[in-house]
């Protein structure tokens, strides 16, 4: 049970004071918008935690949480409580070492797709299998995992203020999938340099061991004039797909916010285009 703090001049039982702090995007329903931001809070919500987390995702969503700064190993929040000085949060997560880190690079640069992804600021779904190769998980897999600490006078360990800083980071991580990386100890340019390196590497190894390929004798070019316009039997053989991105707003992602808080413009801007194109381009098929 919580401490009620009785000796206390603001008891912790005494309503949140108002804060005008980061609020969460989702309002209702569940947090977290892509597989890597809900596996994050899946993971907290499968600890046991039950009803502490309540109170957690009403302080989310009602601006209670100030600032949060990640860095390797460690995640630190400021929360509005009862009293008039917030609470400073602090979540410890194991930082992988140089052997775990170059054993999971390894892993991934194996799947040519997990750089294309990572680069266009999507999480690639196996991406855990490349750290069960390090065999440090990317997620936490037990309240274990995690070392967290409030200075709210409440005894209980997820307190209201750690779990509203746990749903944020879920909200963070949709945001830009590499501060999972970043906070396991590694920044998105060392794992892109890492990963472009490994490729290089391995490209160099296949096309030295390869053979020389046969020079194909091209046709003159005066015999390709009366023909010049046509498809080719390969072109013809393409047939196109034109559907709206898989991933929204992927320069967004890939190069972050943009200045003058115009990012929620562009979405939308993104977001209309797109709309305006698959309309003008399907605007008959279903006459």
């Amino acid at each position: 049970m919580p401490r009620r703090g009785y000796d206390d001049e603001w008891p912790e039982y005494r309503p949140r004071l108002p804060a005008d702090g980061i609020k969460a995007k989702n309002r209702r329903g569940d947090f977290g918008e892509s597989w890597w931001g809900k596996r994050w809070i899946s993971a907290l919500e499968g600890f046991g935690y039950g009803s502490r987390l309540t109170r957690g995702r009403t302080y989310a969503r009602g601006g209670a949480v100030l600032s949060i700064d990640i860095k390797p190993g460690q995640v630190a929040a400021k929360v509005q409580g009862s009293r008039p000085t917030p609470y400073s949060v602090t979540i410890g997560v194991a930082r992988l070492d140089d052997k775990q880190w170059a054993l999971a690079i390894d892993a991934m640069a194996e799947q040519a797709i997990f750089a294309a992804k990572l680069l266009a600021g999507e999480m690639p779904q196996a991406i855990e299998e490349a750290f069960a190769a390090a065999r440090v998980p990317l997620f936490p897999r037990s309240a274990g995992d995690l070392s967290t600490k409030c200075s709210c006078p409440d005894s209980a360990n997820p307190c209201k203020h750690i779990a509203a800083v746990h749903y944020l980071l879920g909200e963070r991580f949709d945001e830009d999938p590499f501060l999972l990386f970043e906070l396991r100890g590694r920044s998105k340019a060392q794992i892109i340099e890492a990963l472009r390196a490994r490729r290089a590497d391995s490209a160099a190894d296949v096309g030295a061991a390869a053979p020389s390929p046969s020079v194909e004798q091209a046709p003159a070019l005066a015999d390709l004039l009366a023909t010049y316009d046509e498809i080719g039997a390969e072109l013809a053989q393409i047939a196109p797909h034109v559907a709206a991105p898989e991933l929204e707003a992927a320069l967004l992602r890939r190069f972050g916010d943009p200045p003058a808080g115009v990012a929620e413009d562009l979405r939308a801007a993104y977001r209309a285009i797109t709309r305006a194109a698959l309309e003008q381009l399907f605007a008959g098929e279903g006459r």
